[in-house]
């Protein structure tokens, strides 16, 4: 489990369409992104290279905003379910989290 500040929290639901955040939480790395109106949260983690899919300058998605995709080297995940569905992972997923809240604290608990 992961706790976010508020401050956080409010970056990652003010971001628009195909818009994402990175965030480093007690050293993991959290690729957040909204997607046709909804948020999905990963770690921001390529299971083939064991490197990060995005990083503060770029963002995450294909040409067409319909994919993740890897920029070291391609593979391309689905922004819903952050299955792997082209590239060297094929078959394999991100880790994802869910926000919850507990007696107003914000919390990153994976799915």
């Amino acid at each position: 489990m992961l706790q976010l500040t508020r401050d956080e929290v409010e970056k990652i639901q003010t971001l628009s369409n195909e818009q994402n955040l990175t965030l480093t939480l007690n050293g993991t790395h959290i690729l957040a992104l909204k997607f046709n109106g909804q948020y999905h949260i990963y770690e921001n983690h390529c299971p083939h290279l064991n490197k990060r899919l995005a990083n503060d300058s770029i963002h995450c998605f294909d040409e067409t905003f319909t994919l993740i995709e890897c920029q070291f080297h391609s593979a391309q995940f689905h922004p819903t379910s952050g299955a792997c569905v082209s590239g060297p992972c094929l078959g394999q997923s991100l880790k994802r989290y869910q926000l919850t809240e507990q007696e107003g604290q914000f919390y990153l608990l994976a799915t």
